[in-house]
């Protein structure tokens, strides 16, 4: 069974920015909306996570919000260091 997640808005907005939520077989499931670099996918990133209440959903998707961003940072700082030396 697919749908909205009754009393959760379809994109969860300003509550978690960057997922977009569904009810999927009674499991709460949400996709980033933007794709993830390589680096950012081996370093553990996820696309899609899934949660039993909106509660852990949400604190999900901001602990993978957080850890895409940081990521992020030690891509940028990777290429740096990989790059000095050309």
């Amino acid at each position: 069974m697919r749908g909205a997640v009754e009393g959760v808005p379809t994109g969860l907005g300003d509550l978690c920015p960057g997922w977009f939520s569904e009810r999927v077989d009674g499991r709460l499931v949400a996709r980033r909306l933007e794709t993830l670099s390589d680096y950012q996918r081996g370093c553990g990133c996820l696309d899609e996570v899934t949660a039993g209440s909106v509660t852990e959903l949400l604190l999900v998707c901001e602990a993978h919000n957080t850890l895409a961003e940081r990521i992020a940072v030690a891509e940028t700082t990777a290429r740096g260091v990989h790059g000095a030396g050309s």
